[in-house]
Formats: structure tokens, sequence, C-alpha cells
């Protein structure tokens, strides 16, 4: 099946230019050649985002492979390879056309990373996103002829630098580039976007730093302590603010994150959201577990969802969430960003079993789990032994003749 990727050759590789877009030539499709040029002032900010890493003005990555004008070439993989290759992040699995390829045209460019190239269709899509503003299928779909040798020259910097022209542009980047979700308050986007610092986004996502990136987004105060996670970001050159939720922070259970994930809905506006049942469920665990009191505010809100039907009580709707997370084998946990309110007489009210105090208790108590197991397994294995011994077999005769007597 065929693939689409992409290298780029950062101005310091660009005195091999000939010899490595023959090469190219002779081992992919080229689609189209780009001349990009960011502007000065960008230029670090657009590096940092193209790689999600903080990259300051004058880096050393930035002396490394230039400032300068450098060439992007999409190509088309024609008998895509997956094997395992060293990474700059571990053992991976990737397009090892591409990979041997980029390494060697490294090697021709004097070492280091003068030289890019993608190693999945996800990087892909991703980089093409950031550099064009274009996915890879509707970069295919402007760019359907093969490459007639003219370098189309391009004085842009990625997607959303300065500010969003729209809210369809900036989900449009993070549809593309980041696994992530809108946990609530999404029913007035993308319209209401421009709010308050008090009255966030809430997005979930697998890494906040990546997301931050994309979106282009600055910590709406500099000194705050590395777990809080408010956010904002230019749109329209309006401000719009984000609390940018991560897997592994706690906020909800680890494994209810990943689920949130793995079942998002792409909603008709353009962004990604969660299930109606999975909406009542966390909005309630917020208003029970995040919040001092169960405020009418949410319990209004809550009314008016289907799972709320015959609730009318605080207990009530505490033993329904109670309910909810020991049927998907969910529990509550303290989150790491201190700035989240806790609850913790509504935590205790949901029993031991389903209140964990930190990461340390989860993973004792995954151990032990483990060790009962194993114990189990042993004792299951003993009886095995017992019943398929000669003795065991001798003495099961006995008591078979023994009841036929006694009948």
């Amino acid at each position: 099946m065929k693939e689409t990727h992409l290298f780029i050759l950062w101005e310091n590789a660009l005195s091999k230019k000939e010899e490595i877009l023959k090469d190219i030539e002779e081992n992919f499709t080229i689609i189209q050649v780009f001349k990009i040029t960011w502007s000065k002032e960008e230029f670090a900010n657009n590096l940092s985002r193209f790689y999600g890493t903080k990259l300051p003005k004058g880096s050393g990555k930035e002396q490394h492979c230039g400032n300068g004008s450098f060439l992007l070439v999409v190509v088309k993989c024609e008998n895509p390879k997956y094997e395992k290759r060293i990474t700059s992040h571990g053992e991976e699995v990737v397009n090892s056309n591409m990979f041997d390829k980029k390494s060697y045209y490294r090697e021709l460019t004097g070492g280091g990373h003068r030289v890019h190239g993608t190693d999945t269709q996800k990087e892909t899509n991703h980089n093409l996103t950031l550099l064009l503003g274009k996915n890879v299928e509707d970069f295919l779909n402007e760019y359907k002829e093969n490459w007639n040798g003219e370098i189309i020259e391009l004085n842009q910097d990625l997607i959303g630098a300065k500010s969003w022209k729209n809210t369809n542009e900036m989900f449009y980047a993070l549809n593309n580039c980041i696994d992530y979700v809108i946990l609530r308050n999404y029913e007035a986007l993308p319209e209401e976007i421009y709010l308050n610092e008090h009255n966030d986004i809430d997005i979930l996502c697998t890494s906040y730093e990546n997301t931050a990136y994309v979106l282009n987004a600055q910590k709406v105060f500099e000194n705050e302590p590395d777990y809080r996670v408010h956010y904002k970001t230019k749109v329209e050159d309006k401000i719009a603010y984000f609390d940018l939720r991560y897997v592994g922070d706690n906020y909800y259970y680890k494994k209810l994150e990943e689920d949130l994930l793995k079942n998002r809905i792409y909603n008709e506006k353009g962004f990604y959201t969660i299930s109606n049942e999975e909406y009542f469920y966390t909005l309630l665990y917020h208003a029970m577990l995040h919040k001092p009191k169960f405020s009418e505010d949410y319990k209004n809100r809550l009314i008016k969802m289907e799972q709320a039907k015959n609730l009318n009580t605080e207990e009530e709707y505490l033993q329904t969430l109670k309910k909810w997370l020991i049927e998907n084998e969910y529990i509550v946990i303290k989150p790491i960003d201190k700035s989240v309110q806790f609850n913790k007489e509504n935590a205790k009210k949901l029993g031991a079993l389903l209140y964990i105090e930190s990461e340390e208790e989860i993973e004792k108590l995954e151990i032990e789990n483990k060790k009962l197991k194993e114990e189990l397994q042993k004792v299951r294995q003993e009886l095995i032994n017992v019943y398929n011994s000669k003795s065991w077999k001798s003495t099961e005769i006995l008591r078979k003749i023994s009841n036929i007597i006694r009948k």
C-alpha cells in the first residue's frame, strides 16, 4: 500500500541538494517540492512547534540546521516496509525505506540532523498540517500530478503563527496533529471560544506539551508551577483559554482517561468530543470530586441529561456515580494539579476500594493483586497435580464404591 512521506533539507543541507534530489527520484515518486522561507522573528518558535521541544532563538539546533530557506520534498513511497530501528525516542517500528534514506542523507550532509524525514504516516500528517496547513488527504487532492521539476516558493510561517485565522483553522490543526478530546462545555463551540480565563476549554490529550506547541499556546501565568496546565492562544487576535489535561495526570483515573480518548467522537462542528454517557458521568465526577460541594449549577446541567432520570438527592447522584465506576473498573484519585480542588469527603463516601490517594497506592495494589493471583495459580496447580495422582484416583474409586453401598 502506497504511503505519503516527506523530507526536509534544512538550509545547511542545501549544498547537497542536487545529489539528494537525484537519489530521492530514484527511490521514491516525488509529488511536489517547495522552497519555504520562514520569517526571522518566528523562526525559533516555528522550529520549537515543529519538533515539539523548546528551542530558543539561536539554539544549537537552529545553528546546526540553519535559519534560512529550506526545501520540503513530499514523496510517495510505493512499497513501505515497517521494521524496528533505533530512533531518538528509542527502538521504534518505522518505515525503514524512509528511515534508512534519511540516515544516508544525514551522513551525506556531514552528520547530525540537517535532513529531516518522516518515519510514519502519522508524522507526515502532523508535519504537512503545520508546514502547509493541509493534512495528507487534502494535500493529495490539491497535488494530483507528480512533480514536473518546478519548485514552488512559499514565504510563510507554520499554521497558527502569531494568531489563528479562526477556530476552524485551529481545530483543523489539532485534529491532524494531536490525539485529544474536549471534555465539556463544547455546546457553544466553535462560535463562543473567546471566554475569560475562568471559563476555559478543558482538553484531554496524550501530551500537554505537544498540544501546547500545536496550539501555539503559552502559559497564562509565566511563573506557574509545572503541574499547572492553564494555557492561552490567539484566535483572530483574541484570547482563548485552555486547561490541557493529559493521560496520567490523575485528573481522572488513567484507565478512564485512556477510554475517553479511545472512544472519542468526531463532532460535526469540527472537533472531537466524548459520548453522551461519558459526558454525564465525567461531569458528575467533576461536580462531586473536583468541587467543594455539589452545586445547583451542576445539578441543573445534569438534570437535563437522560442518565439523571429519577435522580433527586445528592446521595442518589453519588451512588449512581459509584455504580458506574465499579462497572467500568475505574477509581477516584487525587489530581496531580494542586489547583484542582479535591472533595476528599465525597471520595471517602465512595468506599475504600474506589478511592486512592496516589499512584504509589495503585502500584502497591497492583503488586498485591499480582501476588494473590500467583498464589491462587500455585494452589490451583497443586490441586490439579493431586487430582491427577495415582493415590487420588485410587481413593476416588473407593469413595464411589462406598457411596453405592450407602445407597
